[in-house]
């Protein structure tokens, strides 16, 4: 049963233009970041804008019963590439889609 939806889209270049350690630190737990930086070229910026819209659109889904930070939540990948969340003892289920120029998200809880 669903039990909440959150959902999150992202001007790429909106990222790019403001990527800084800071901002990294901000978003990534280490796990996440070993990650990012193994990443070259443009599925860096992807990888980092899809983290971001991700963690946004959990932050909605979970919002009602929690408010948590962007460490709070992290985002692996599973063999196949697709992203595994998790956030406390939450069932999430995470999508993230690239197209050009921008980055969506959908998370769903799961009672």
């Amino acid at each position: 049963m669903i039990n909440n939806i959150g959902i999150d889209i992202i001007e790429n270049e909106r990222i790019e233009k403001h990527i800084s350690s800071e901002f990294i630190n901000m978003v990534l737990t280490q796990n996440e970041k070993i990650l990012y930086f193994s990443k070259i070229g443009h599925k860096k910026i992807e990888f980092l804008c899809g983290r971001f819209a991700a963690k946004e659109a959990i932050i909605k889904a979970v919002n009602h019963l929690e408010n948590p930070h962007f460490l709070d939540i992290e985002i692996l990948s599973q063999k196949n590439g697709a992203p595994i969340a998790t956030f406390k003892n939450y069932k999430l289920i995470v999508s993230i889609a690239h197209e050009k120029h921008y980055t969506i998200a959908q998370a769903i809880l799961l009672n």
